[in-house]
């Protein structure tokens, strides 16, 4: 199965052999609805790629991005003063329907990602989606819905998100949405190759591995230039 969800990834053509294969969607579609949680993850991203993906988009067609209304001024931040060990707590309050930013980070990779969205949120200017039960793993229709009421994707790469088909399906997915990609390094062994190298291309990418106060702040000027730019088009 892991085969066949290498392959779905290759190109239309891939796709199309793998959907004129009856034997096989047939095996796929069972294993979609096994107590396997593996093994139905795999088999709901092949079916979302093969037959979901298409119908999905064309009901949702050319949605406007949002954009973010409010200005974030990094020197003005409360949070600088508090002290370099002072942790945020995740917020579990309801999650709006609209979200400014959504992170996108490998469930392996929880340290930076977790850290991000607790500045964002404490910092009270950003709605932001953060997947932190590891539901858009298994659930490729969650994941879509989510960037769909996004503006603004946060990637945080690294080497194990690179091999992660999970992730390659939601930033491919962000990617043909047209949602603006911030990549955020989190891994300081690893630099983007194959398909992330091609997607990030020429992006800025901010580097969290160094220093986090700083990282951060280029973060926020990074997010302020996007919508800035969705702003003026």
């Amino acid at each position: 199965m892991r085969i066949i969800d290498a392959i779905s990834f290759v190109n239309d053509l891939a796709i199309e052999q793998i959907k004129d294969n009856d034997l096989l969607m047939e095996h796929i579609k069972n294993l979609s609805e096994k107590q396997d949680k593996y093994q139905a993850a795999i088999a709901n991203r092949i079916l979302w790629k093969v037959e979901d993906e298409a119908e999905f988009i064309s009901k949702h067609g050319k949605q406007n991005q949002m954009t973010i209304i409010k200005v974030f001024d990094e020197k003005k931040a409360i949070y600088q003063y508090i002290r370099g060990d002072y942790h945020f707590h995740l917020i579990d309050e309801k999650i709006p329907e609209i979200f400014d930013i959504i992170i996108s980070y490998c469930q392996d990779d929880k340290k930076f990602p977790y850290e991000i969205y607790n500045r964002l949120i404490a910092s009270n200017f950003y709605r932001v989606s953060f997947d932190k039960d590891n539901i858009h793993s298994s659930n490729p229709r969650a994941m879509a819905t989510a960037i769909e009421q996004s503006t603004i994707v946060i990637m945080c790469f690294s080497t194990k998100y690179r091999h992660s088909y999970a992730c390659r399906l939601e930033a491919e997915y962000a990617k043909k949405r047209q949602r603006p990609i911030i990549p955020v390094k989190i891994d300081s062994g690893y630099n983007p190759t194959g398909w992330l190298e091609e997607m990030i291309g020429e992006e800025k990418l901010i580097d969290f591995t160094k220093e986090f106060n700083i990282a951060y702040t280029q973060l926020i000027n990074e997010i302020n230039e996007v919508n800035e730019r969705i702003h003026k088009n």
